[in-house]
């Protein structure tokens, strides 16, 4: 399977105090009450690729994370079950995934086919299966957006993650608009639905940039390939990328057009 990137936006943040709210309403004249820092940090990246290519109403969004709006999941286990407080009406509608991409559509412009779907190995190339497979079908293009939120505290996404507790995860969001025609394309993305064992890809390892989610000298965050793949286009470099999971793995193959 090939998907052609025709631009990308990424942004990581390490500082702990957010001001994505602010820059969203002063920079951009966006709307962010009743929304919380995952959906913040989600309309940022969405509103960054905005600024690089048109993006038009019909086009396919895809928002895609490895655990999802986190934070929500444990403010509200927080005061219902410790402090014996009702849900509230926001934190609810907050707490389901479609009220994210809801609000990435609304400010892009979006009137297309809206997904929101969370994996926890292969995030990011599972949705990229899902999206060719609705390319083909639609002969549109697609947004994907990966969204990470780095909980505070983190120790609930390292435990759901499999990651070590002494690894660094820090919030990110990445974006790519994606087609399956060449035409004004700065990259291709190629790969399959199958994972393999560590025997197929021996032959491949001293070429490939592998991610694995132990044992990382560098930040994690769970769609951190779509972060990869955004930072070798930007300096023009073909990448062989091997994601792994537990004793799988899955190759994805990036070529720089131009």
């Amino acid at each position: 399977m090939k998907l052609y990137i025709q631009n990308f936006s990424s942004y990581v943040e390490y500082d702990e105090e957010s001001h994505l709210k602010k820059v969203l309403k002063q920079k951009y004249g966006l709307d962010t009450r009743r929304q919380d820092s995952f959906i913040h940090l989600a309309l940022y990246g969405g509103m960054l690729l905005k600024e690089k290519i048109k993006i038009d109403e019909d086009d396919e969004l895809y928002v895609t994370s490895g655990v999802g709006n986190i934070d929500i999941v444990q403010k509200t286990n927080t005061y219902m079950y410790e402090e014996n407080q009702p849900l509230k009406l926001f934190d609810f509608i907050n707490l389901l995934g479609n009220t994210t991409s809801y609000y990435v559509a609304k400010a892009l412009e979006i009137k297309g086919k809206n997904i929101f779907q969370i994996s926890d190995n292969f995030t990011y190339i599972n949705t990229l299966i899902s999206i060719y497979a609705s390319l083909v079908n639609s002969g549109k293009n697609a947004i994907i957006c990966s969204l990470d939120l780095s909980s505070k505290p983190d120790e609930i996404t390292k435990r759901v993650l499999g990651i070590n507790e002494n690894q660094e995860i820090v919030s990110s969001v990445n974006y790519q608009k994606l087609s399956l025609c060449s035409k004004d394309a700065i990259a291709m993305i190629e790969f399959d639905a199958n994972s393999c064992n560590k025997n197929k890809i021996e032959h491949i390892l001293p070429e490939a940039v592998v991610l694995t989610r132990k044992n990382s000298k560098e930040a994690f965050f769970e769609t951190i390939l779509s972060y990869k793949i955004n930072e070798a286009v930007e300096v023009k470099e073909d990448k062989i990328f091997i994601e792994s999971f537990e004793d799988r793995y899955k190759i994805l193959k990036l070529k720089i057009l131009k």
